[in-house]
C-alpha cells in the first residue's frame, strides 16, 4: 500500500509539473516573454553603433510586441479582473510583475547614455519610433 500511496504522490507531482504548475502559469509565461523581449530590444540599442542598428532593434520590438499584444487579448479574457493586477497583483504574480516594473529602470538608463541619445535625433530612428507608436496603438494589450 505504501509503494502505490508513493507511486499515486509520484505521478501527481509530474503530472502538475507538466501542465506548468500553478494558476497563472499562462501570466508568468507572458510576463517573462515581455521582460525577455524587452530585454532583448535593450540589448540591441546598447550594442547600436549606428542609427540603423537602432532603427533594426525598434522594428524588430515593435513586431515583437505586436504579437504579445495578441496573446494578451486571450488572457485577458480568461482573467478578466487582470485590468487590476498593475496595482495590485495576485500574490502568486507579485515576483513577475516586480521585475516587469523593473524593467522601466533598465529603458530609462539605456536610453538616457550619451552614446545612444546622439542616434534618438535621426530622422530614422524617430520614424521608426513613430511607426512603432502607431502600430501599438493598434494592438490593445489587455482591453
Amino acid at each position: 500500500m505504501k509503494k502505490f500511496v508513493s507511486l499515486l504522490g509520484i505521478a501527481a507531482l509530474t503530472f502538475i509539473i507538466s501542465c506548468g504548475g500553478g494558476k497563472y502559469s499562462d501570466i508568468k509565461g507572458f510576463i517573462n516573454d515581455v521582460i525577455k523581449t524587452q530585454e532583448e530590444f535593450l540589448a540591441s540599442v546598447e550594442k547600436a553603433g549606428n542609427a540603423d542598428d537602432i532603427v533594426s532593434a525598434v522594428t524588430v520590438f515593435g513586431d515583437r510586441i505586436i504579437k504579445l499584444g495578441e496573446q494578451s487579448l486571450e488572457l485577458k479574457k480568461k482573467y478578466p479582473d487582470s485590468d487590476k493586477w498593475d496595482k495590485e497583483p495576485p500574490a502568486e504574480l507579485k515576483a513577475e510583475f516586480d521585475r516587469l516594473n523593473a524593467q522601466t529602470d533598465k529603458f530609462e538608463k539605456v536610453f538616457m547614455n550619451d552614446n545612444i541619445k546622439k542616434y534618438l535625433m535621426d530622422p530614422k530612428v524617430q520614424k521608426a519610433f513613430m511607426d512603432m507608436g502607431k502600430k501599438m496603438e493598434s494592438a490593445k494589450f489587455f482591453q
